[in-house]
This record gives C-alpha cells, sequence and structure tokens, in this order.
C-alpha cells in the first residue's frame, strides 16, 4: 500500500495542523495528492461559495484558504497542487460562479502569503500525506 493523504487544517491562532472535520468527503483518506486537492477544493468552494451572498459578500466573509502551485500538465491542462511555502504561486478560495478564485491583492497581483492582511482570522487548508504511510 502507497502514501494515503488528507486534507487538513490550521486556524489563524497558531494552532498545529490537524484533519478536517465536520466535512464527510474532505475527512477521507485519499490514495493520491489529486483526489485529495479535489476534495479540498470542494470543501473550501462549501465554505466559502455555496452561499446566498453576493460574490463581493463572498470574497468578505470567505472562511478559508488554501496556498497553491499551479502548474500545466501534460496535456496543458491547468493543474492544482498543493505547495511548500517556497513554491506558493497562488492562495486558492474556491469555485466562485463556476471559476477557480485566487486571491489578489488591490493591485491584482496573486497573493503568496498566509501573512497578508485579509487572511488573518481565516482557516488555512492543506493537502498532507497521512503520517507513517
Amino acid at each position: 500500500m502507497g502514501k494515503l493523504f488528507q486534507v487538513v487544517e490550521k486556524d489563524d491562532f497558531g494552532t498545529d495542523w490537524h484533519q478536517v472535520r465536520y466535512n464527510a468527503y474532505a475527512m477521507q483518506r485519499f490514495d493520491t495528492e489529486e483526489q485529495a486537492v479535489e476534495a479540498a477544493t470542494k470543501y473550501l468552494t462549501d465554505v466559502n461559495c455555496n452561499n446566498s451572498l453576493t460574490a463581493g459578500e463572498k470574497k468578505a466573509g470567505a472562511e478559508a484558504f488554501m496556498l497553491v502551485k499551479r502548474a500545466q500538465d501534460d496535456a496543458g491542462n491547468e493543474t492544482m497542487i498543493t505547495a511548500s511555502d517556497k513554491d506558493v504561486t497562488d492562495c486558492f478560495m474556491g469555485v466562485l460562479d463556476g471559476k477557480d478564485w485566487y486571491l489578489t491583492d488591490r493591485h491584482g497581483k496573486p497573493v503568496t502569503d498566509n501573512k497578508y492582511f485579509e487572511l488573518e482570522g481565516k482557516i488555512q487548508v492543506a493537502v498532507r500525506p497521512v503520517p507513517g504511510t
């Protein structure tokens, strides 16, 4: 049996990483990182986007984010993987109105730092290997 992956989160106030709670699909263990990223994407979309708020209100009221690295697969399709701190290219917030939503600063540049002021008080989500696998 190979390495398994899980969706984890931590609060802004310095807690350790722990497995996502209260979301059955995100609490599973996944055979591939891609499957876990897909579950994390669904989790972020549910938390930040699947509500009755307007797009502007959703952006102001977002609760969670995931630092990612966007890349292209062999077929030229855009893919997203979780990133170590030095590889981050974007801050993924969920799928908003059918499009991937990445946080940008007031100049339109991608946010790549979890200490960015608009992320204060938000939950950081990541995909990590299950310990011991």
